[in-house]
């Protein structure tokens, strides 16, 4: 049920433009400015945690009580997280399959006795305070989980001894380290009241207290579990608790691997504990290593909280094994209980002086929350939130009606940033009332049923302006409001959790070659990317979609604001040019407007040099989107219409990227001195010849960029002649400065000089197309790229392949991002709808990526020759380039033909007179524009002036363009002599 549009008016005019906090938790957590970043060094974390235990002797007996006891057990875990990571040291990174093998296990011994050599005085120092941190710990934790969080008194003794123990230092190497995000405190809505819950069921289960227990945590998470339930049990009263964590994804170091055989020795029984899993894999991973180690079957048990989205990921296993605390019993879902939220509402509202306040269970909040979660991916990411309606009467007697936002943001310091951002972005988002016990609480601004409130039109130029607009703007205001100092970001080595800039450096790295060479370069290409400026820190959005957006009576304000960008599943970059990458991507920005945007964010930032370093963020916002889509189609089962949906996020990143890095490299091509159509007429194919797949996507390289530019400089028209969409054809002609082109198989002619267009195939065809996209579309599995008007382009997408054979052959694949890839339908498929459907006349044929279907009567062919006559003349000089059997036709028409050496149809093309050049690819086109320019091999003035120009000097993607140009042999040699290619093979 929606609400009427004029109770939402009623709604909306008596939310308050000016948030009004309670001034407690104003001055408490202004006082957290620090944790904005959730990577805080060892050192920093180590000052973090001193000011925390120095306010157990200040702080009140109330929430804030709780809250910094919270913050000494988080900081004091991920101390030790740090500590025992540092202890287990770097180790050989090979598949698991290898890794169990005696040739994995003594490859991974050399790798450990090798890299522990040098600082064993440190590690030593490390061993000798993490034993004395734990047993202090040991002192506090008892009285954690004891419940009586809201007194500080108990505490005041412990927490001086640890403070002095923070008086010895750690080894300076280990005090640079970034400790790790704890998913369970940060995303997954547990807190350390679930991890003794667990605690309990076991106890219950288990009541043999002198049995003796070992408790297995599995890092990161294990090292915050591990330690509480080491203090639960032993004031439980079980005898003998030991504890030890490790790193699944590591193996066991030798240290670990002993402590574990001489707990099986002495007949322990061990606890493997983890967060909520996402497959389950880890955490069998866990058990089997303890089992490897000598634990029988009957002394193992696995304790894991149950998500919501993974309730079966234990089924197989024995009851009797896995100890779990379902999600609806976890510590925060009690506290959304509608008596405890109308109480917390009470107080934030009597702040704003309502006399009466009153939460009702309404048919409008059961929808707004069933709403809600259909539109929640259910996944293993997804919030603890839950909507209410409150019924409000001033002292005066006015009655109001408003509807509340409870939403889980973190535990501890891990979730201030939300009230932080919240309370900064004052005017951007939606008003927030408060943060308490990890829940944060804001109004909820019901959305009028109307499309006009819902999504500006397209069509409506000043709304789209004021988008615009409000999106700078809002990016501007995270810039001054949530910036970082010197960031999270290590200059040292891109770190494990900053999966933006690793998922960037792994898609670039395919321009120095594929399989093995790709991997080799990984470690150069690192170096370069530490190397790009990010002069204003800020905790980046991460999301900036239009469905993140609502209205309000300030106007548009962002929802979601304050937890995708940072985070050990996020993206982890601290540049906000990506925010105004990923707002152009997902409004579909023009140039025009991309200059309205950037010039908007710059008058309120002062960043004014975020240009230069916005395409790299365009390139990162482009794979991140198509790596998330593909990720979404091979999760959980969805249903159709989100299967479409996470399709068109992949095609708009492919198009994106596509068309951006267009205009990127058309940037540096040296445009003609006057677009004119002269003969001779240059018609290319593009896929194959001025663009390759490089990234996963099409784009040309620096030889292709020099072609280009060597033809402009000696005044040849040139035009395309492709299968791509026409819109694409338009995209390309103006970023590279061509006359026109022909699209879609000859189906389309656009006339750039003119700016004009002509379609050619007959309204018959054009009929049967539409009929047939209508079956493809009913078809599961089954999708279309919906760019080409004048031609299908159908596909269906493969998962990722299994095995290590597998993954090298999908690593060789030109289109994948993320895991999986697009492919052509079956034959038989479309034997069976072109016949039944009476198609008559259309044909078919199959790419390595889709299938494609024309209208029979036109070709690249026909497309040139119609070009050729509208344009010029029919006796004009035509000179066709392209490198596969669709070009057959164009090599026909025109009055020469010549391919590169990747040619697919040698013989048929040298039968039709196709001159064929040595070199493959762009460098190939390279070849025939030289040759085309200077026939006998000589050169000119204009050869100098054809070369690509560099605006602002040489740039990180023009040297990939540039590497990509070159032979697979010279990468390859390079990245085996490069000094940091070790460490590709240790992590």
């Amino acid at each position: 049920m929606l609400v009427s549009t004029k109770r939402l008016r009623q709604v909306r005019d008596a939310v308050p433009p000016q948030q009004c906090l309670l001034p407690t938790e104003c001055e408490f957590y202004q006082a957290y400015n620090w944790c904005l970043n959730p990577f805080p060094t060892v050192l920093e974390a180590t000052d973090h945690l001193r000011g925390e235990i120095d306010k157990l002797k200040a702080v009140p007996h109330d929430w804030r009580a709780g809250e910094v006891v919270n913050n000494v057990f988080l900081l004091s875990c991920a101390l030790l997280n740090a500590v025992d990571e540092y202890l287990r040291g770097p180790t050989l990174r090979m598949p698991r399959p290898l890794a169990a093998t005696r040739l994995g296990h003594s490859a991974r011994w050399a790798t450990e006795r090798l890299t522990g050599i040098l600082p064993q005085r440190h590690r030593a120092q490390a061993r000798r305070w993490r034993e004395r941190w734990r047993a202090g710990l040991d002192d506090f934790l008892t009285i954690v989980v004891a419940g009586q969080l809201s007194d500080p008194t108990p505490f005041a003794e412990t927490g001086s001894k640890l403070a002095k123990l923070l008086l010895s230092p750690l080894p300076p190497d280990l005090q640079t380290e970034h400790v790790g995000v704890p998913t369970p405190f940060r995303r997954l809505d547990l807190t350390h009241f679930d991890v003794v819950a667990l605690g309990q069921r076991f106890a219950q289960r288990f009541p043999n207290r002198s049995e003796a227990i070992l408790v297995l945590g599995l890092r990161t998470s294990g090292s915050y579990f591990a330690p509480l339930l080491r203090a639960f049990l032993k004031t439980e009263g079980y005898q003998t608790v030991s504890s030890l964590t490790v790193q699944p994804n590591k193996g066991l170091g030798r240290w670990e691997r002993q402590e574990l055989r001489r707990c099986a020795q002495r007949g322990f029984t061990a606890l493997i504990v983890d967060d909520a899993p996402h497959t389950g894999g880890t955490v069998v991973l866990g058990l089997d290593m303890a089992r490897r180690a000598g634990f029988a079957p009957d002394k193992l048990r696995a304790l894991v909280p149950a998500h919501p989205a993974r309730r079966d990921c234990f089924g197989p296993l024995s009851e009797n094994l896995v100890v779990s605390l379902e999600a609806e019993q976890w510590h925060k879902h009690r506290l959304l209980d509608q008596r405890l939220v109308e109480g917390r509402l009470a107080e934030y509202f009597q702040h704003q002086n309502f006399a009466n306040i009153g939460l009702v269970a309404s048919k409008s909040a059961g929808e707004f929350n069933a709403r809600l979660q259909d539109s929640s991916r259910g996944d293993r990411g997804t919030r603890l939130k839950r909507i209410y309606e409150v019924h409000l009467k001033t002292p005066q007697g006015q009655e109001e009606t408003r509807y509340v936002l409870a939403k889980s943001v973190g535990w501890g310091w891990l979730g201030y940033h939300a009230f932080l951002a919240g309370q900064r972005l004052s005017g951007f988002v939606p008003p927030i009332l408060g943060l308490r016990d990890g829940i944060l609480y804001m109004e909820w601004l019901p959305q009028s049923p109307l499309p006009q409130d819902m999504h500006i039109a397209e069509d409506d130029h000043t709304a789209r302006e004021a988008r615009i607009d409000r999106s700078a703007s809002y990016v501007a205001a995270r810039v001054r409001h949530l910036g970082l100092g010197t960031g999270p970001a290590s200059r040292k080595g891109l770190r494990r959790d900053e999966n933006g800039f690793r998922l960037l450096q792994k898609v670039l790295s395919r321009a120095y070659g594929r399989i093995v060479t790709d991997t080799l370069m990984q470690p150069r290409l690192e170096r370069r990317l530490c190397e790009q400026p990010c002069p204003f820190p800020t905790l980046i959005d991460g999301k900036m979609g239009r469905d993140e957006w609502i209205t309000g009576s300030p106007g548009l304000l962002k929802t979601d604001y304050e937890h995708h960008g940072m985070g050990k599943s996020e993206l982890n970059v601290v540049d906000p040019a990506y925010d105004l990458a990923e707002t152009i991507l997902t409004l579909a920005l023009s140039p025009d407007e991309e200059s309205r945007l950037i010039r908007r964010y710059v008058e309120q930032s002062e960043d004014a040099g975020v240009e230069q370093r916005l395409f790299m963020h365009k390139l990162l916002a482009g794979f991140w989107a198509m790596n998330t889509a593909q990720e979404h189609l091979f999760g959980k089962p969805l249903v159709a219409d989100r299967q479409q949906e996470f399709h068109h996020q992949l095609m708009s990143a492919w198009n994106f990227l596509t068309v951006h890095t267009a205009r990127y490299c058309g940037s540096f091509c040296r445009p003609p001195q006057a677009l004119d159509w002269r003969s001779p007429l240059v018609a290319l194919d593009l896929d194959g010849l001025l663009d390759r797949r490089l990234f996963g996507f099409p784009c040309t390289s620096a030889a292709g960029i020099e072609a280009l530019s060597l033809l402009n400089a000696h005044g040849f028209s040139v035009a395309l002649n492709t299968a791509r969409s026409a819109a694409e054809v338009k995209d390309y002609c103006h970023a590279y400065h061509l006359a026109g082109g022909v699209a879609e198989h000859g189906s389309y002619l656009w006339d750039a000089v003119g700016q004009r267009e002509r379609i050619l195939i007959n309204p018959e065809a054009m009929v049967q197309l539409d009929e047939l996209r209508s079956h493809l579309r009913l078809l599961p599995g089954v999708f279309l790229d919906d760019r080409h008007q004048y031609s299908v382009r159908a596909f269906t997408y493969h998962d990722k392949p299994r095995g290590l054979l597998s993954s090298l052959l999908k690593s060789a694949r030109s289109f994948s991002i993320g895991g999986g890839a697009p492919a052509p339908l079956p034959t038989l498929v479309m034997h069976h709808l072109m016949k039944s459907l009476g198609l008559d006349r259309l044909s078919f044929h199959h790419t390595t990526i889709d299938t494609t279907i024309v209208a029979k009567d036109v070709d690249k062919g026909t497309g040139l020759s119609v070009l050729r006559d509208w344009v010029l003349r029919p006796d004009a000089e035509t000179i066709a380039a392209g490198d596969s059997e669709g070009d057959l036709p164009m090599f026909r028409a025109a009055t020469h033909s010549l391919a590169p050496a990747n040619i697919d149809c040698v013989r048929e093309a040298r039968l039709l007179g196709c001159q064929i050049v040595r070199h493959p690819y762009q460098r190939g086109l390279l070849e025939i524009a030289h040759s085309l320019v200077h026939p006998d091999g000589g050169s000119c003035e204009h050869c100098a002036e054809g070369k690509a120009l560099r605006p602002g000097g040489p740039t990180l993607f023009l040297e990939l363009l540039q590497a990509a140009d070159e032979s697979r042999a010279r990468n390859l040699f390079r990245g085996l002599f490069d000094p940091a290619v070790f460490k590709i093979f240790v992590r």
